[in-house]
Protein backbone atom coordinates (compact mmCIF):
# COMPACT_ATOMS: atom_id res chain seq x y z
CA UNK A 1 0.00 0.00 0.00
CA UNK A 2 1.01 3.65 -0.36
CA UNK A 3 1.59 6.28 2.28
CA UNK A 4 -0.89 6.39 5.15
CA UNK A 5 -2.46 9.65 4.15
CA UNK A 6 -3.26 8.36 0.67
CA UNK A 7 -4.95 5.04 1.45
CA UNK A 8 -8.69 5.05 0.76
CA UNK A 9 -11.51 2.55 1.23
CA UNK A 10 -14.80 2.93 -0.60
CA UNK A 11 -17.28 0.84 1.38
CA UNK A 12 -20.14 0.15 -1.00
CA UNK A 13 -19.12 0.57 -4.62
CA UNK A 14 -22.48 1.07 -6.23
CA UNK A 15 -23.34 3.88 -8.63
CA UNK A 16 -21.98 6.71 -6.48
CA UNK A 17 -19.06 4.77 -5.05
CA UNK A 18 -17.89 3.72 -8.51
CA UNK A 19 -18.29 7.27 -9.83
CA UNK A 20 -16.01 8.56 -7.06
CA UNK A 21 -13.58 5.71 -7.62
CA UNK A 22 -13.43 6.38 -11.37
CA UNK A 23 -12.93 10.12 -10.89
CA UNK A 24 -10.32 9.76 -8.14
CA UNK A 25 -8.24 7.30 -10.14
CA UNK A 26 -8.42 9.52 -13.22
CA UNK A 27 -7.34 12.37 -10.95
CA UNK A 28 -4.15 10.58 -9.97
CA UNK A 29 -5.04 8.36 -6.99
CA UNK A 30 -2.83 5.27 -7.04
CA UNK A 31 -4.95 2.10 -7.49
CA UNK A 32 -2.63 0.28 -5.09
CA UNK A 33 -3.74 2.70 -2.35
CA UNK A 34 -7.43 1.87 -2.81
CA UNK A 35 -9.74 -0.75 -1.30
CA UNK A 36 -13.31 -1.25 -2.45
CA UNK A 37 -16.14 -3.38 -1.11
CA UNK A 38 -19.32 -4.74 -2.62
CA UNK A 39 -21.92 -7.22 -1.45
CA UNK A 40 -21.20 -9.87 -4.06
CA UNK A 41 -17.84 -11.39 -4.87
CA UNK A 42 -18.77 -11.22 -8.56
CA UNK A 43 -19.08 -7.43 -8.35
CA UNK A 44 -15.82 -7.18 -6.39
CA UNK A 45 -14.05 -9.26 -9.04
CA UNK A 46 -15.40 -7.08 -11.83
CA UNK A 47 -14.28 -3.88 -10.11
CA UNK A 48 -10.80 -5.13 -9.25
CA UNK A 49 -10.35 -6.35 -12.82
CA UNK A 50 -11.47 -2.99 -14.24
CA UNK A 51 -9.59 -0.68 -11.87
CA UNK A 52 -6.68 -2.77 -10.50
CA UNK A 53 -7.62 -1.86 -6.91
CA UNK A 54 -7.87 -4.10 -3.84
CA UNK A 55 -11.31 -5.57 -3.27
CA UNK A 56 -13.25 -7.58 -0.73
CA UNK A 57 -16.78 -8.28 0.45
CA UNK A 58 -15.62 -7.66 4.02
CA UNK A 59 -16.00 -4.01 5.07
CA UNK A 60 -13.80 -4.48 8.15
CA UNK A 61 -10.85 -5.67 6.08
CA UNK A 62 -11.10 -2.71 3.72
CA UNK A 63 -11.49 -0.20 6.55
CA UNK A 64 -8.49 -1.58 8.41
CA UNK A 65 -6.29 -0.79 5.41
CA UNK A 66 -7.34 2.84 4.93
CA UNK A 67 -6.83 6.27 6.42
CA UNK A 68 -9.87 7.66 4.58
CA UNK A 69 -12.98 5.49 4.76
CA UNK A 70 -15.83 6.56 2.47
CA UNK A 71 -19.22 5.15 3.44
CA UNK A 72 -21.02 5.02 0.09
CA UNK A 73 -23.97 3.07 1.48
CA UNK A 74 -27.67 3.97 1.87
CA UNK A 75 -28.65 5.61 5.18
CA UNK A 76 -30.55 2.53 6.32
CA UNK A 77 -27.37 0.43 6.10
CA UNK A 78 -25.02 2.91 7.75
CA UNK A 79 -25.36 1.69 11.33
CA UNK A 80 -24.77 -1.93 10.29
CA UNK A 81 -21.65 -1.03 8.32
CA UNK A 82 -20.27 1.03 11.20
CA UNK A 83 -20.83 -1.94 13.49
CA UNK A 84 -18.90 -4.13 11.05
CA UNK A 85 -15.85 -1.88 11.04
CA UNK A 86 -15.88 -1.04 14.77
CA UNK A 87 -12.50 -1.80 16.26
CA UNK A 88 -10.93 -2.26 12.83
CA UNK A 89 -10.61 1.35 11.69
CA UNK A 90 -7.13 2.81 12.09
CA UNK A 91 -6.51 5.32 14.86
CA UNK A 92 -6.41 8.74 13.21
CA UNK A 93 -8.54 7.65 10.25
CA UNK A 94 -11.43 9.72 8.93
CA UNK A 95 -14.81 8.16 8.16
CA UNK A 96 -16.73 10.11 5.52
CA UNK A 97 -20.47 9.51 5.27
CA UNK A 98 -22.34 10.14 2.02
CA UNK A 99 -25.66 9.23 3.64
CA UNK A 100 -28.31 11.90 3.38
CA UNK A 101 -29.97 12.82 6.68
CA UNK A 102 -27.32 11.26 8.95
CA UNK A 103 -25.85 14.04 11.08
CA UNK A 104 -22.26 14.37 12.18
CA UNK A 105 -23.40 14.00 15.78
CA UNK A 106 -25.04 10.67 14.88
CA UNK A 107 -21.95 9.53 13.04
CA UNK A 108 -19.47 10.56 15.72
CA UNK A 109 -21.53 8.81 18.38
CA UNK A 110 -21.08 5.53 16.51
CA UNK A 111 -17.34 5.87 15.90
CA UNK A 112 -14.59 4.79 18.31
CA UNK A 113 -12.37 7.32 20.03
CA UNK A 114 -9.54 8.47 17.77
CA UNK A 115 -11.53 8.19 14.53
CA UNK A 116 -12.76 11.44 12.96
CA UNK A 117 -15.92 12.00 10.96
CA UNK A 118 -17.03 14.09 7.99
CA UNK A 119 -20.12 14.41 5.81
CA UNK A 120 -19.96 14.74 2.05
CA UNK A 121 -22.56 15.00 -0.69
CA UNK A 122 -20.90 14.39 -4.06
CA UNK A 123 -22.42 14.28 -7.53
CA UNK A 124 -22.26 11.53 -10.11
CA UNK A 125 -20.47 13.91 -12.48
CA UNK A 126 -17.36 12.92 -10.49
CA UNK A 127 -17.06 10.00 -12.88
CA UNK A 128 -16.02 12.41 -15.67
CA UNK A 129 -13.87 14.69 -13.50
CA UNK A 130 -16.52 17.38 -13.05
CA UNK A 131 -17.87 16.39 -9.67
CA UNK A 132 -19.20 18.87 -7.12
CA UNK A 133 -18.89 17.75 -3.52
CA UNK A 134 -20.45 19.52 -0.54
CA UNK A 135 -18.19 18.77 2.42
CA UNK A 136 -18.55 19.31 6.15
CA UNK A 137 -15.68 18.08 8.33
CA UNK A 138 -16.76 17.21 11.86
CA UNK A 139 -15.39 18.86 14.97
CA UNK A 140 -13.42 15.64 15.45
CA UNK A 141 -11.43 16.38 12.25
CA UNK A 142 -8.11 18.13 12.51
CA UNK A 143 -7.16 20.64 9.83
CA UNK A 144 -4.86 18.10 8.20
CA UNK A 145 -7.57 15.43 8.20
CA UNK A 146 -10.09 17.84 6.68
CA UNK A 147 -7.53 18.76 4.03
CA UNK A 148 -6.94 15.08 3.25
CA UNK A 149 -10.67 14.49 2.71
CA UNK A 150 -10.88 17.62 0.57
CA UNK A 151 -7.93 16.42 -1.48
CA UNK A 152 -9.58 13.08 -2.14
CA UNK A 153 -12.77 14.63 -3.54
CA UNK A 154 -10.85 17.30 -5.45
CA UNK A 155 -9.34 14.53 -7.56
CA UNK A 156 -12.72 14.20 -9.26
CA UNK A 157 -13.94 17.80 -9.28
CA UNK A 158 -14.66 20.80 -7.05
CA UNK A 159 -15.23 20.77 -3.30
CA UNK A 160 -17.26 23.31 -1.36
CA UNK A 161 -16.95 23.28 2.41
CA UNK A 162 -20.29 24.20 3.92
CA UNK A 163 -22.05 24.32 7.28
CA UNK A 164 -23.87 21.09 8.05
CA UNK A 165 -27.31 22.69 8.02
CA UNK A 166 -26.79 23.73 4.38
CA UNK A 167 -26.72 20.17 3.05
CA UNK A 168 -30.49 19.83 2.76
CA UNK A 169 -30.78 23.18 0.98
CA UNK A 170 -27.87 22.82 -1.44
CA UNK A 171 -27.87 19.13 -2.34
CA UNK A 172 -30.92 19.36 -4.69
CA UNK A 173 -28.89 21.81 -6.80
CA UNK A 174 -25.57 19.96 -6.56
CA UNK A 175 -25.93 16.20 -6.35
CA UNK A 176 -29.46 16.30 -7.80
CA UNK A 177 -28.66 18.88 -10.45
CA UNK A 178 -27.56 16.56 -13.27
CA UNK A 179 -30.99 14.89 -13.26
CA UNK A 180 -32.70 18.18 -14.07
CA UNK A 181 -30.20 18.99 -16.82
CA UNK A 182 -30.69 15.51 -18.32
CA UNK A 183 -34.45 15.94 -18.05
CA UNK A 184 -34.26 19.13 -20.11
CA UNK A 185 -31.73 17.59 -22.52
CA UNK A 186 -34.05 14.63 -23.11
CA UNK A 187 -36.96 16.97 -23.85
CA UNK A 188 -34.84 19.02 -26.28
CA UNK A 189 -33.68 15.87 -28.07
CA UNK A 190 -37.28 14.65 -28.33
CA UNK A 191 -38.35 17.99 -29.76
CA UNK A 192 -35.71 17.55 -32.44
CA UNK A 193 -36.98 14.06 -33.18
CA UNK A 194 -40.54 15.40 -33.56
CA UNK A 195 -39.22 17.72 -36.26
CA UNK A 196 -37.42 14.89 -38.05
CA UNK A 197 -33.90 15.25 -36.65
CA UNK A 198 -32.24 11.88 -35.90
CA UNK A 199 -31.86 11.45 -32.15
CA UNK A 200 -28.11 10.89 -32.31
CA UNK A 201 -27.66 14.17 -34.19
CA UNK A 202 -30.05 15.96 -31.83
CA UNK A 203 -28.09 14.60 -28.87
CA UNK A 204 -24.84 15.88 -30.33
CA UNK A 205 -26.35 19.34 -30.84
CA UNK A 206 -27.89 19.47 -27.37
CA UNK A 207 -24.66 18.29 -25.73
CA UNK A 208 -22.70 21.08 -27.40
CA UNK A 209 -25.37 23.63 -26.44
CA UNK A 210 -25.24 22.58 -22.78
CA UNK A 211 -21.43 22.52 -22.75
CA UNK A 212 -21.18 25.93 -24.40
CA UNK A 213 -23.87 27.44 -22.20
CA UNK A 214 -22.12 26.22 -19.04
CA UNK A 215 -18.83 27.71 -20.22
CA UNK A 216 -20.55 31.02 -20.99
CA UNK A 217 -22.32 31.03 -17.62
CA UNK A 218 -19.00 30.49 -15.84
CA UNK A 219 -17.16 33.16 -17.85
CA UNK A 220 -19.79 35.94 -17.80
CA UNK A 221 -20.70 37.91 -14.67
CA UNK A 222 -24.02 39.18 -16.05
CA UNK A 223 -27.21 37.95 -14.41
CA UNK A 224 -28.46 34.68 -15.85
CA UNK A 225 -31.65 36.37 -17.03
CA UNK A 226 -29.51 38.88 -18.94
CA UNK A 227 -27.66 36.07 -20.70
CA UNK A 228 -30.98 34.55 -21.71
CA UNK A 229 -32.12 37.94 -23.06
CA UNK A 230 -28.99 38.13 -25.22
CA UNK A 231 -30.06 34.89 -26.92
CA UNK A 232 -33.69 35.94 -27.32
CA UNK A 233 -34.07 39.01 -29.53
CA UNK A 234 -37.31 41.00 -29.02
CA UNK A 235 -40.04 39.61 -31.27
CA UNK A 236 -37.90 36.65 -32.30
CA UNK A 237 -38.73 32.95 -32.21
CA UNK A 238 -36.54 32.40 -29.15
CA UNK A 239 -38.40 34.85 -26.94
CA UNK A 240 -41.74 33.46 -28.16
CA UNK A 241 -40.66 29.95 -27.20
CA UNK A 242 -39.60 31.15 -23.76
CA UNK A 243 -43.04 32.77 -23.46
CA UNK A 244 -44.58 29.38 -24.21
CA UNK A 245 -42.55 27.82 -21.39
CA UNK A 246 -43.75 30.60 -19.08
CA UNK A 247 -47.38 30.00 -20.05
CA UNK A 248 -46.89 26.34 -19.16
CA UNK A 249 -45.37 27.41 -15.80
CA UNK A 250 -42.14 25.51 -16.46
CA UNK A 251 -40.04 27.95 -14.43
CA UNK A 252 -42.47 27.80 -11.50
CA UNK A 253 -42.53 24.01 -11.69
CA UNK A 254 -38.71 23.85 -11.48
CA UNK A 255 -38.63 26.19 -8.49
CA UNK A 256 -41.36 24.16 -6.79
CA UNK A 257 -39.62 20.84 -7.44
CA UNK A 258 -36.31 22.05 -6.01
CA UNK A 259 -37.76 23.72 -2.93
CA UNK A 260 -40.40 21.27 -1.77
CA UNK A 261 -39.68 19.25 1.34
CA UNK A 262 -38.60 15.68 0.55
CA UNK A 263 -41.25 13.05 1.19
CA UNK A 264 -40.59 10.13 3.46
CA UNK A 265 -40.69 6.48 2.39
Amino acid sequence: MGTARDTVAFLGTGTMGEALLTGALAGGLDPDDVWITARSQEHVDALTASYAVHGTTDNATAASNARLVVLAVPPEHLTDVLAEIAGQTQDGAVVVSLADGITLADLEALLPHGVAAARAMPSLTARVGHGLTLLTPGSSCSDSQADAVTGLFERSGRVLRIAEDQHEVLSPLSSGGPAYVFYLADAMIEAGAVRGIPRDLARELVTEVITGSAAWLRADTDAVATLREKVCAPGGTGVRRIATLDRLAVRAAVVSALTQAPEGP
